[in-house]
Parts: C-alpha cells; structure tokens; sequence
C-alpha cells in the first residue's frame, strides 16, 4: 500500500488509536517512519497556518472576555456592522515546530488525543495545549469558537471564506462576521475532513452529509455539485451542561408561574407542542421541560441528532439511523416510536416533529403517554396546519388531544422568551390563555382561561398547585440550583415529600 495513502487514511478517517497502530504496523524501518512524519506533518500544517486573523480595529468594542487564559474575544463594530474578533498570541515558529513534532510522535504513537469535548471543559490554555487541539481534533480555525461557550452556530463558505457565527448575547443580531478566513483550498479539506469524523462519505458525486461530532450537529456541503458557491458547513453547538427550568427562569425565558402551570400538564401526561423560528430556543425550553419529570417516570426520547441532555425522569435515548440523501438501511423517527410503544413509557419526546411520526404521537397520547415535541411554526394556527397538511396530515378531529402549544421566540428587548400559551379545544381550534406582549400571564389569567387543567382541579385547587410549584421554583433559583443533578435530587426529594403526605392522609381518613 502507497504510504501516502495510508497516511491520508488516518488523517481524515481514524479517530481511535488502534486504527493508528494497526495502519503504522506496516511501517518498520527508520526511513518510513520518517516519511510518515513528514507526511503527517504536510496533512497537519493547515489546521494552524491554512488561514488568518485579520488584525481588525473595533471602531466601538462593546463586549470583551477570555477563552481559557489565552484567547482574547472582542465583540464590536466597523462601520455600523458588528464582528466577532479574536485575538490569538503570536506563536514563533519554533515552538509551532515543537508542538507539531509533540503531534506527530502521538500519531506514531497511537496516543493522539482528539475528543471534542476536551475543548468545552478546558478552562487553562497554554499555546501547546491550544495548537494540539487545533490538529488533534481536525477542527484548526473553529477551535476558539468551539471552546467559546457563548457560541451557537458556526458557518463557513468557499464563497467569501470568512467564517460566521451566532453569539448568545447578540442573537437577536443574527450572524456576526469573525476576523478569521479560511482559504479556499482548506475550506474542502475541512468538509472532507469533518465529513468522516462523522463516518459519512462526501464526495462530488454524493456532496451533501450530516451527523454528530462530539456534541457538535455538522451539515456539510462539498463541491459546486449542488452549490455554485461550493463548499460549505454548519456547525451548531450544543450547549455542555443541560438546561434546567431554574436556569431558564433565572434567565428570564419563563416565568415561575408558566413553568408551574407546564408541570402541572407534564403531570398529567399531556400533549406539549413547543414551536418557534430556527435558533428561537425549541429544544432548550424542551430539555427544560423534561427536568420536571417526576423521578419514578420512564422518559424515551427520539431524535435525529442527539441535542437533549436528560431528565429527572428514568431515561432512554434513541436517535434515528438513517442516510437523508442516500439510499441506505433507514431507522427514521417513525419506526423508533413505534418500537418505544412497545416499550412501556411514560413519556414520548420527539426533538422535531417533520413527517408522519406525528401520526403515532395522536395514538400515544390517546393511549396515555404524556407526549412533548418541537415544531417550526410561529403561531398556534401554524402548527395546527402543518399538522394536517401532508406529509402529516392528521384530521383536524383528532387534533383536541394536543393540550398546550407553547410559542417561543424572541421578545421586544430581544431576549429568548416563552411569547404564548394556547390549548387546543374540544373543537380543535386554539384558546390563547397567555400572551406575555400582553401581560396577562399571571397566575389568575391562567386560572380562569384553562380548560384542560380545570378538569381536574377546582380554582382554588389550581391557584394552590401553580403556587406551590412556582414558589418551589423560585426557591431552587435563589439557592442556585441549576445542574441537573442538583434539580433532580430536589425534584426528588418534592415528590417524596408529597407522597407521605398523601399516603397518611389515606391511612388516617
């Protein structure tokens, strides 16, 4: 076998050190493994020298901070128009020389650690450190942003170069131009790259690819095939620490009273419907959602890419097996759900609802089985449509076993924020019971618009239940108890509480 070429094979497929061992095992003589380094060492340059910082200068900086001790970010503008900087230290290239020998010598060896998750939890950097895992990871430009956790999505195009992002601070913006360009020859490399760090083939004749790495969702454009702008891809992050309803009330996205109100209908087992615009926090309200799930209820999720992060709830994980652009083996979301009916949950959660899955969802929630999932739409009605529309096309009679639909986006200061609530009638139309623009989201609105809850408590019932859950909520907050696992012992300890006092006012009545 050409060296060469087995050398490109470990650059671009391998991630695992037996992989490397049993390719360098052909390898025996002095002269190979020289020419092993020297190839390894030409594959590897581009990931720390195939692009540049341009050295910008903020007209206004607005927002500056540090990535690992090492990394200076400076968020401002130019001419009206705001840019991501990052500042890097100047390397010599001695030490570049160094590190990248250092790289080399653990490919050699087997021992070349390339975990994207090291990135996220690296709080101290040393130039070494940073360098290996530019190369290492086969990430190169977007290592700061991957370390940076104020990140979301990161996009990068042959056509201009320069690479984007979406900053959880400035959102609302929508992408910020970065002071880093990539040049054209590595933008295809990095997709090939990527693409089978993902174990996905890409090519001119099959140019199109998506998975995971790590907790990053990459989608991969190769060539001018399908793009005139060729090659191009989209990393979204998924945030490292899971989001707990404490954290989204700490952060103003919703408040104690609507949190208390959607656990109640979790408790019920429910059919919540989260929808919003692409980035207007679906999937983060959702795994919120899911750290109020009582701690003796078996939860199954279904997703394409795994973004949810767990639940106080006894938890299963299934994420689809299929190839969207080929003609592979498929598990889609609708063959797992009817595979988890079988499996006794209590809760069902789909990540995004697209196609004829919604179908089982009806049935499923006929049955008992409390049911969350996402959509893109932006309005009640919306959601309503696409849900009878094909490819769904659920009749419109059997709609009234959604519960609620939640409305997600972004608010008038331009913050993330629970909008609206709507239940669906026994018609199937929707009732709007809270609309946050215009501030009738207080626990009496709530009390006196439901319909759904009101079958199962009186008012005054309802206004202690929301009350207690809220203040229970509020609670967690102000002692900061935003980790899953803390939420979850609490949570916990909430229900335990409960049930002694219902089990004694049982035996003594």
């Amino acid at each position: 076998m050409n060296m060469k070429s087995i050398v490109n094979k470990f650059i671009f497929l391998s991630n695992t050190p037996s992989k490397t061992k049993h390719v360098l095992a052909q390898l025996n003589s002095p002269r190979s493994i020289h020419q092993v380094k020297e190839i390894i060492k030409e594959y590897s340059e581009p990931y720390v020298a195939g692009y540049t910082l341009e050295n910008l200068i903020l007209d206004d900086v607005l927002y500056v901070y540090e990535l690992g001790g090492l990394i200076r970010v400076e968020i401002g503008s130019i001419n009206n128009e705001l840019y991501y900087v990052v500042r890097e230290p100047e390397i010599p290239r001695e030490e570049y020389e160094i590190v990248l020998g250092e790289i080399v010598d653990d490919i050699i060896s087997g021992n070349v650690t390339n975990e994207v998750a090291q990135l996220r939890t690296t709080n101290a950097l040393d130039v070494k450190k940073y360098l290996y895992f530019k190369v290492a990871n086969g990430l190169g430009p977007f290592t700061p942003l991957i370390i940076d956790s104020n990140i979301e999505d990161i996009y990068l195009s042959n056509l201009t170069g320069r690479i984007h992002v979406v900053h959880n601070r400035f959102n609302w913006i929508g992408w910020l131009k970065t002071n880093i360009v990539v040049k054209p020859s590595f933008v295809d490399k990095l997709v090939v790259s990527i693409s089978r760090r993902i174990g996905k083939h890409i090519s001119i004749v099959n140019p199109l690819a998506e998975g995971s790495y790590g907790d990053l969702r990459v989608s991969l454009v190769y060539g001018e095939s399908v793009s005139p702008h060729g090659s191009s891809l989209v990393i979204r992050k998924r945030s490292g620490a899971a989001w707990t309803i404490t954290k989204l009330i700490n952060e103003g996205t919703v408040s104690s009273i609507i949190a208390g109100y959607l656990w109640l209908i979790i408790e019920r087992k429910g059919w919540i419907i989260i929808a919003g615009h692409v980035g207007s926090g679906k999937t983060t309200l959702l795994q919120a959602l899911l750290t109020l799930i009582p701690p003796y209820r078996k939860v199954v999720s279904i997703e394409d890419t795994p973004e949810i992060g767990g639940t106080t709830g006894l938890w299963e994980s299934l994420v689809e097996k299929t190839e969207v652009f080929t003609r592979g083996s498929q598990i889609d979301s609708y063959t797992l759900l009817k595979f988890v009916l079988r499996r006794r949950p209590d809760y069902i959660v789909i990540g995004e609802v697209r196609g004829v899955e919604a179908k089982l969802l009806v049935q499923a929630s006929r049955l008992g089985h409390g049911v969350l999932n996402t959509i893109h739409a932006d309005s009640p009605d919306s959601v309503l449509k696409r849900l009878m529309a094909p490819p769904i096309s659920i009749p419109k009679n059997l709609l009234n076993n959604i519960w609620t639909i939640v409305i997600v986006g972004f608010n008038s200061s331009g913050r993330r924020s629970v909008l609206s609530l709507s239940e669906i009638s026994e018609d199937s139309d929707p009732v709007e019971i809270c609309n946050n623009s215009s501030r009738n989201c207080d626990i009496n609105n709530l009390i006196q618009s439901t319909v759904r809850l009101s079958k199962y408590y009186s008012k005054s019932e309802l206004y202690s239940e929301i009350t207690k859950r809220a203040l229970f909520l509020e609670r967690q907050v102000s002692q900061g108890v935003f980790t899953l696992e803390e939420l979850a012992a609490r949570i916990t300890e909430y229900y335990t509480k409960r049930e002694r006092v219902e089990v004694n006012e049982v035996k003594f009545s």
